[in-house]
């Protein structure tokens, strides 16, 4: 893998040639000295993998990606900064796909780089990394998904907590109401409090909910938003439900939920002759999302080209997926795990779910 780094600090470069040494990292590092240093380097040879520091003279961080983008779209584009004004900011939003600050510890930026590192071996389509590459400007991660994150990470986290993030968005708290009221959860009596809903749905169906809702979020055709929307949700219930008491299944109700957010419309363009599915994975790996949730989405509609000895996340996603949308599963390769006799139960559950989506 080849990586360059740009600074226009030569003991920046230095330090960081240092760090690299120490760790042992196996890449092809190179190191250029400023922007227009790092374009040239890149317009003779294509790196994998560029980050650069934001604020330099000539060509600042966020020119120098725009540039690489045109020339090389492939290349994978990381912002290692610790200081910006507002407008620089805006504009890396636009090129960059990851950011990290300064000062950052060696092994969070090594990991940063590790996990794009398995993502281009995982999708290895030089022509799927270049059409997304050359799209405009991804969608963000999700705000409020960050935070709900970060609060589940808390071991002091609790519904309180939760519904504190979500009183910065009604429309969330509205949507949580709903599920919290809905027959999913066979409530006997009407819940009108966030904070209480919080606690009927559970934190991690609650973090489910605010991810589709982000996800799918600020798209010009609604009606077809809220149906991609109801089949995810759909898709995550029922595949946390087939996987109930799986090893190795941990995140499966994300990968469902997001298993075809490639038919975004803000991914048409990167969609191409391609499948959804690998240009789905390709951004939630941007997104840095782990990578089994990343190989479920990319693999759900040809769960067979990955050698398991189980049915696993990719064949929980796979089911759940297809029978969301009212699809058959590969049943090939389900009875690989002696599982087709559970198939038909598993459309009952599905079809239970199409009259209670949130």
């Amino acid at each position: 893998m080849r990586v360059m780094f740009v600074d226009d600090e030569q003991r920046v470069l230095d330090g960081i040639a240092r760090m690299l040494f120490a760790f042992d990292c196996d890449w092809d590092v190179s190191y250029a000295l400023g922007g227009p240093e790092a374009l040239a380097a890149i317009e003779a040879e294509a790196v994998d993998i560029v980050v650069t520091d934001m604020r330099m003279p000539v060509m600042d961080g966020a020119e120098l990606l725009q540039r690489v983008r045109q020339v090389a779209p492939a290349t994978l584009r990381m912002i290692l900064s610790g200081h910006t004004d507002a407008d620089a900011a805006l504009r890396a939003l636009d090129v960059a796909h990851q950011f990290l600050s300064k000062p950052c510890e060696p092994a969070v930026l090594i990991a940063a780089i590790e996990r794009l590192a398995t993502l281009q071996r995982l999708l290895d389509d030089p022509q799927l990394r270049e059409r997304v590459g050359r799209i405009g400007q991804l969608p963000p991660a999700p705000r409020v998904y960050a935070e709900l994150n970060r609060l589940l990470a808390d071991p002091n986290g609790d519904a309180k907590g939760a519904a504190d993030i979500l009183a910065g968005d009604p429309a969330l708290g509205a949507k949580v109401l709903h599920l919290a009221n809905s027959a999913f959860f066979g409530t006997k009596r009407s819940i009108s409090d966030v904070r209480t809903a919080v606690t009927r749905v559970g934190l991690s169906m609650l973090r489910t909910l605010v991810l589709a809702s982000e996800v799918f979020a600020g798209t010009q055709n609604q009606a077809a938003i809220a149906a991609l929307q109801a089949r995810a949700l759909r898709a995550s219930v029922l595949a946390a439900r087939i996987a109930h008491g799986m090893a190795d299944c941990d995140g499966v109700e994300t990968a469902a939920l997001l298993a075809d957010v490639g038919l975004l419309p803000c991914l048409a363009d990167a969609t191409g002759a391609g499948g959804h599915a690998e240009v789905g994975a390709y951004l939630l790996g941007l997104w840095g999302l782990p990578v089994p949730i990343v190989e479920a989405v990319a693999f759900h509609h040809r769960p067979g080209e990955v050698e398991t000895k189980r049915l696993g996340m990719v064949g929980v996603v796979h089911i759940a997926a297809a029978l969301a949308g009212d699809a058959e599963p590969d049943m090939e390769f389900v009875g690989r795990f002696g599982r087709e006799n559970k198939v038909h139960e598993w459309k009952k559950m599905a079809d239970s779910l199409k009259g209670d989506s949130p």
